[in-house]
């Protein structure tokens, strides 16, 4: 499905070809379909674009399959679209119980919408080979793209695919990261927030606004930055009443 082929130096991450349009980055849907086709027609993302998405599309929300079926829509109409791989998608790739027949995954849970689970128990191969496809991380030529941040503390903080997944409370370091900005989601944070540190040309600016979290004041939006000029493309949450799943 994916269309980029690894790189060659670091199997965590993909070559990206230069861009003709527009470069856009969204982190966190977590199965709000609506809101993200909301922000996907708002910033008219055209198929000279590039549209990078920091990981989480299944749990919480009320729709992960729909959110992976409209990810697949727009690559096979040709939109250059380069999803990477949240805790959640690694997590549910990584779990044991999970077992393959006759070409089906299947798992022993109920099935829930907010999950990848049919009313079978079963979850569709296409889905699982997806994931299994998605980078950890990107660098461009202006920043890095990533799910969760790096773990600087180490030598080759590139290297290290548990950090990109999971880490919270993470130190910059400018040359390790070759002066470039962290752009990641993971971990919510108030959208006044995310607006300062995208003003001030913070060398970590995070985009998870907690789309699920729409009950909570400076919360409760999908973002989307514009990484030409930085500028950002807010999407109230439009779903229907969420649940809340894993953290």
């Amino acid at each position: 499905m994916l269309k980029y082929k690894k790189n060659k130096k670091n199997s965590l991450t993909i070559h990206v070809p230069d861009c003709k349009g527009t470069r856009f980055v969204i982190s966190d849907i977590h199965g709000c379909i609506k809101t993200f086709k909301a922000l996907v027609e708002k910033i008219n993302l055209t198929k000279k674009d590039q549209l990078f998405l920091l990981g989480d599309y299944i749990d919480r929300g009320k729709d992960a399959r729909a959110v992976i079926d409209y990810i697949f829509e727009l690559i096979s109409n040709d939109y250059q679209i380069i999803p990477l791989i949240g805790n959640h998608e690694d997590t549910l790739r990584s779990n044991e119980k999970i077992i393959i027949t006759d070409g089906e995954v299947k798992y022993s849970e109920n099935d829930d919408k907010s999950t990848l689970y049919n009313a079978n128990h079963e979850i569709e191969k296409r889905y699982i080979d997806f994931i299994s496809e998605l980078p950890y991380f990107i660098e461009l030529e202006n920043c890095f793209l990533v799910h969760a941040g790096f773990e600087f503390d180490i030598e080759i903080p590139f290297n290290f695919s548990d950090a990109m997944l999971w880490i919270r409370g993470w130190t910059y370091d400018a040359k390790k990261a070759r002066n470039k900005p962290v752009i990641y989601g993971h971990t919510p944070k108030n959208l006044e927030q995310i607006k300062r540190n995208i003003e001030i040309n913070a060398k970590q600016i995070p985009l998870d606004n907690g789309c699920v979290f729409s009950d909570e004041v400076g919360y409760g939006n999908l973002l989307c930055l514009n990484l030409n000029n930085y500028s950002l493309t807010i999407q109230p949450n439009i779903d229907d009443e969420i649940s809340a799943n894993t953290n």
